[in-house]
């Protein structure tokens, strides 16, 4: 019975497991627009983040499917990242989180998953139309180290 018991509970651990970062803590003021195009640069590489959509998101808690039936909500992010895989341009679904870093400023950290694998960055707001930090891929030949991005001038999508 106590085995029984353990290996439950292994079960329910394993199935919330996740490899999603750690956010940083909730924003601490009003969130500003940040739909649109953002144009940099990741590891030396061309990269862009279209921002599609600002939204509460649950970042953990109890799903159905895709349907956050419990725990908490935050600020976030949908659109599309395009990054350099290989020398060529390669788009994936973006979702993201908006937080604060210890400094007071406002955090977004974004995820994807290409046909190669995760990756995942980390820029902190350094200007009201500049985010700067760094990324990483869980593929080798994939993009990694510091990260700038830039909001692109013209109309908002």
């Amino acid at each position: 019975m106590r085995s029984l018991v353990v290996a439950l509970v292994a079960v329910v651990l394993w199935g919330c497991a996740t490899n999603l970062p750690v956010p940083p803590p909730p924003p601490t003021g009003p969130v500003p627009d940040l739909v649109g195009t953002w144009r940099g640069t990741w590891g030396g590489e061309p990269v862009s983040l279209l921002i599609t959509d600002q939204l509460a998101v649950g970042y953990s808690g109890v799903y159905l499917g895709t349907w956050q039936l419990g725990g908490p909500q935050r600020p976030g992010i949908a659109g599309v990242l395009t990054t350099t895989i290989r020398g060529s341009a390669v788009s994936s679904r973006a979702e993201g989180w908006l937080g604060n870093d210890a400094r007071g400023r406002l955090v977004l950290l974004v995820q994807t998953e290409t046909p190669d694998g995760a990756q995942r960055l980390t820029l902190a707001r350094v200007a009201d139309d500049r985010f700067q930090g760094s990324g990483e891929s869980s593929f080798r030949w994939g993009p990694r180290g510091p990260a700038e991005l830039t909001r692109a001038a013209g109309p908002r999508p």
